[in-house]
């Protein structure tokens, strides 16, 4: 059967490309250009179904995301330091589980079988959650972790298999990806938030599962794709023989210092999906012109921000890439992560809830984190990664997500043992000494991101200068 997510590989850059100094061609306005670039369509049409795919998952993950932690104490009457550490474990193993999910997927010659195994345990696993059982919620769990160990690793196989190795439009495709992703964060927080306190949590899962189903529609294939006469092993055959266009020098150090990376930014990720929610619905003021806030609509905010920011973020990568360089703009983020932090600190000279301004000033230092380490740090990592290992790396990036949820759980119950203050100033100290670790571990890269993907060493026929 066709792998209807795995089409051939464009061309490699020829002689005739823009140089890196030379900006491209464009009709739009040039503020606009790298928004016009990105979203041209240069990309292959299978790039736009993965992306309508992973809106629809991350759309059902977030209804549970953004729920998870009050539905632990409210539904079933946990704890909070219990439901956070449980919480950390969960969301610990749903990434773990993406390294021996890459590994298998590295073997397969069908990223589409992985990935709709994975969307069938992910649509099993939320309709077993909206079960009004105790026992149901280990069995969702178990379910939920299955098909997140095959899901995740196979969307970033089928992103690899669609670009040449080492082409710098990946960075493009993995913001633009990144923005389908908080789509779907938005709208599953704001109706998770909606259907939770009005419907109840049967009706609020249920729905994640509709919203996974249309997931694993989008990634069936057609009548003619099903016809096609291409199987999958001949267009990886075919993407094999593609060599690297972009070797990055140091990739050992560059890899593990994106896994730093991505374990301080997860281990953030969790204050913010669980303590900071929980902190939020005791300190903050959340009465607007009398209407109360949903505790859920909080993590709403950060991606429509997002949102906002990623069209500005597309049309100044490539210039910030050849000033900055991707790992710098990674360390940077941490730099963000950090103060995310450290703008609570004032609120804990005062015992009466706070303004909902100081949550947003917080978030809005976390979405910034978001938009350099994830996209940034994954494509960074592909680049410097083989095809055919590009499974087994990703797993890794997942496997320090998972240390850094886990890890982030049990910070996550210092919130109700430790004075905040300390935990924050914890918490502010940890991404900064990340950052300074990742850039010495890259500071020996001398070779800027290519945005045309040539290869170092090649040359274009340049008329000499005249005297």
């Amino acid at each position: 059967m066709n792998d209807t997510l795995l089409p051939k590989p464009k061309p490699l850059a020829s002689s005739t490309d823009p140089s890196p100094d030379r900006p491209p061609h464009s009709s739009c306005p040039s503020s606009l250009a790298g928004v016009c670039d990105a979203l041209a369509s240069k990309h292959p049409h299978s790039f736009y179904r993965l992306c309508l795919a992973v809106l629809c998952e991350r759309w059902a993950a977030f209804m549970l995301i953004s729920t998870a932690a009050v539905m632990l104490c409210e539904r079933y009457g946990f704890t909070s330091a219990v439901s956070l550490r449980w919480l950390g474990i969960a969301s610990a193993a749903y990434y773990v589980g993406s390294l021996p999910g890459g590994y298998l997927l590295d073997r397969s010659t069908s990223s589409r079988r992985g990935i709709g195994i994975g969307s069938l345990f992910l649509l099993l696993g939320y309709i077993t959650l909206s079960l009004p059982y105790q026992a149901a919620l280990y069995v969702a769990f178990a379910l939920l972790f299955v098909g997140h160990s095959l899901y995740k690793p196979s969307t970033q196989r089928i992103l690899a298999s669609l670009y040449a190795t080492g082409d710098s439009k990946l960075e493009g495709a993995q913001v633009l990806l990144h923005m389908m992703v908080n789509i779907g964060a938005v709208g599953g927080s704001l109706l998770a938030g909606s259907l939770a306190k009005y419907a109840g949590w049967n009706v609020t899962y249920g729905c994640a599962a509709l919203m996974m189903s249309l997931a694993g529609v989008a990634t069936w294939p057609s009548q003619h794709q099903r016809d096609s006469p291409n199987s999958p092993s001949l267009i990886l055959a075919e993407q094999s023989q593609f060599p690297a266009l972009l070797p990055i020098p140091n990739s050992t150090r560059i890899i593990a210092g994106l896994t730093l990376a991505m374990f301080l930014f997860t281990l953030c990720t969790a204050q913010a999906e669980g303590a900071l929610l929980l902190w939020s619905r005791d300190r903050i003021d959340r009465f607007v012109l009398g209407f109360e806030v949903p505790i859920a609509w909080f993590l709403a905010f950060p991606a429509v921000l997002v949102l906002l920011l990623a069209p500005i973020q597309i049309a100044l990568l490539p210039r910030l890439k050849r000033i900055i360089g991707t790992s710098r703009l990674i360390a940077l983020g941490l730099v963000a992560a950090a103060l995310c932090f450290a703008v609570l600190l004032p609120t804990t000279l005062w015992p009466q809830r706070v303004s909902m301004v100081w949550l947003a000033a917080s978030l809005s230092f976390f979405v910034l984190a978001e938009l350099l380490i994830a996209p940034l740090g994954l494509a960074l990592l592909i680049r410097s990664t083989p095809h055919r290992f590009v499974g087994v790396i990703t797993g890794l990036w997942y496997g320090a997500g998972a240390l850094g949820y886990f890890v982030g759980g049990e910070v996550g119950t210092l919130w109700s043992r430790w004075p905040t203050q300390r935990v924050l100033i914890l918490l502010s100290a940890l991404p900064t000494v990340g950052a300074v670790v990742l850039a010495t571990l890259t500071r020996q890269r001398e070779v800027r991101d290519n945005p045309t993907g040539q290869h170092p060493n090649h040359t274009e026929s340049t008329p000499k200068p005249t005297a």
